[in-house]
């Protein structure tokens, strides 16, 4: 009955210790990630149940690629002001993201330590770092906006991306998109290009925000 007694304890001794070897997460990441779409961002998968947070916590942003972003009417042999329109966000789309992005999470309140850091920069193993590529940079049609409507000539931008840990460790993938489809005049399609690629830099840090503080995601 002691030895019975003793493997017990032995057993629940190593149970103990291996739950303070491996962090929760993991336990997180073996039935596959959860896919929330339609919520705090179009499309959002968990691949751990929790956010890290704490006051020890940095969120560190990396300026998104814009390199190969589909240009749709501001491609190669488009008009010349929507290739010009295109060009100019996928020049300076990054750091507007990225910039909203820092200023919207600082805001909120949750993170204390927000900074946009160099693609090279060293991270510390227990940040955060937010990172991803524009898919999309769309001028569309002013004119098919103002003569047509109904959704024909809207301007497009859209994002992916990932959340990880400071080990390189995914934590979450999405996806975000923003498309302008009216304005007087059917709208200024740079102005379009430029709030958008603003707004997405808001709604990632909305659901960073939501999810380090345990709220719905949808």
């Amino acid at each position: 009955m002691r030895s019975a007694l003793v493997i017990g304890v032995v057993c629940l001794g190593i149970v103990v210790a291996f739950l303070a070897v491996v962090p929760p997460a993991a336990f997180a990441q073996q039935s596959g990630p959860k896919v929330i779409k339609g919520g705090k961002l179009d499309e959002i998968k968990l691949h751990v149940a929790t956010l890290p947070s704490g006051p020890e916590i940095s969120v560190m942003v990396r300026r998104f690629s814009s390199e190969g972003a589909d240009l749709g009417t501001g491609g190669e042999g488009g008009k010349k002001a929507r290739t010009e329109e295109a060009a100019k966000i996928q020049k300076e789309g990054p750091e507007m993201l990225a910039a909203e992005l820092v200023a919207r999470l600082t805001k909120l309140g949750f993170f204390t330590k927000v900074s946009i850091i160099d693609a090279s920069a060293p991270v510390p193993p227990e940040a955060i770092v937010v990172e991803g590529k524009f898919l999309k940079i769309d001028p569309g049609s002013r004119a098919a906006r103002y003569f047509a409507g109904f959704g024909a000539g809207k301007s497009t931008v859209q994002v992916e991306g990932a959340v990880k840990d400071g080990t390189g460790r995914t934590l979450a993938e999405f996806s975000q998109r923003r498309f302008g489809a009216m304005g007087v005049g059917g709208g200024d399609s740079l102005e379009k290009l430029t709030s958008d690629s603003k707004s997405i830099g808001k709604d990632i840090a909305e659901f960073l925000d939501a999810w380090a503080r345990g709220k719905s995601l949808k």
